[in-house]
């Protein structure tokens, strides 16, 4: 009886090594972004990022996408997938079928017929199989962010350096998009009293609408829906790109990273330091 306490107290003894949904949760929070903002991000459906986080891998398609969803959800939320994929590892069931005992006589049988060409066919079929979805991950990325420029873009986006060109419109107004009646703040002359937004005032722009000018001094995820409420821009943009969205104000904006990104409305610069908790801005253009 001694002895099975004794083990007992050594086995409770033992940390608890946290699980994958756990880790995801503490990684999505530490940016303040929602469960449907990574859904929006990954191109998924909300119950299957819900599914992820609460470690319910039998409500995902399977191990290839689930390793290929959670190496997405770690470059959104800009961490190493390393750490995830070992807790996905630890937290998924074991999926390992028990030996059977066979005789020698069953053994030998199973040699028989299964002769070496049998193997060949079905490595071929999963090299097949595996091909799309090496493609698919690979391609994934890249041709989101191509795709999601094009559709809410008018125009292809131009370079912000140079002069910023007056425009006969009212100086920005900025509300917080945490509450639903908030005063309204004029936006200051400039995000960094050393370190102007300057661009270039698009060509065409209809009448009732406004332009939005971005630039990204390192990776960061942005957000931006027009006066219906539509999502016009959300992708995530890397470090030294530009670029430029139109569309009917007021705009509700989430940026993710904010200090190291610097936006212009309508040729004005944008504060984002006010509206910013735990490097995560979300305000409203007017």
């Amino acid at each position: 009886m001694t002895e099975e306490v004794q083990t007992m107290l050594d086995t409770s003894a033992e940390p608890e090594l946290p699980r994958l949904g756990a880790l995801l949760v503490a990684a999505r929070e530490r940016w303040n972004l929602t469960a449907a903002d990574l859904a929006r991000q990954l191109r998924l459906g909300l119950r299957q990022v819900q599914a992820l986080e609460e470690d319910r891998f039998d409500a995902l398609p399977g191990n290839t996408f689930v390793r290929g969803f959670i190496r997405n959800y770690a470059r959104v939320v800009q961490t190493e997938p390393e750490a995830f994929l070992e807790a996905y590892e630890r937290s998924r069931p074991n999926r390992k079928q028990p030996d059977i005992e066979r005789s020698p006589a069953q053994s030998a049988f199973q040699r028989k017929t299964l002769p070496p060409w049998v193997w060949y066919v079905m490595a071929f079929i999963v090299v097949l199989l595996a091909s799309p979805l090496l493609i698919y991950f690979a391609l994934h990325d890249e041709g989101a962010a191509s795709k999601a420029l094009k559709q809410n873009a008018p125009r292809a986006p131009q370079a912000l350096a140079g002069a910023p060109t007056a425009l006969p419109s009212p100086p920005a107004v900025i509300q917080n998009s945490t509450s639903d009646v908030a005063s309204a703040t004029s936006v200051p002359t400039s995000l960094q009293p050393d370190a102007p937004l300057a661009g270039s005032a698009p060509t065409r722009v209809a009448a009732g609408e406004a332009y939005l000018q971005l630039h990204f001094n390192g990776d960061a995820w942005v957000e931006i829906r027009d006066k219906s409420g539509k999502i016009i821009f959300s992708q995530l943009n890397r470090s030294g790109q530009e670029q430029e969205v139109q569309g009917k104000p007021p705009f509700k904006l989430v940026v993710g990273n904010a200090g190291q990104v610097r936006i212009a409305y309508n040729g004005k610069p944008v504060d984002l330091i006010p509206h910013t908790q735990v490097n995560v801005a979300r305000f409203k253009l007017e």
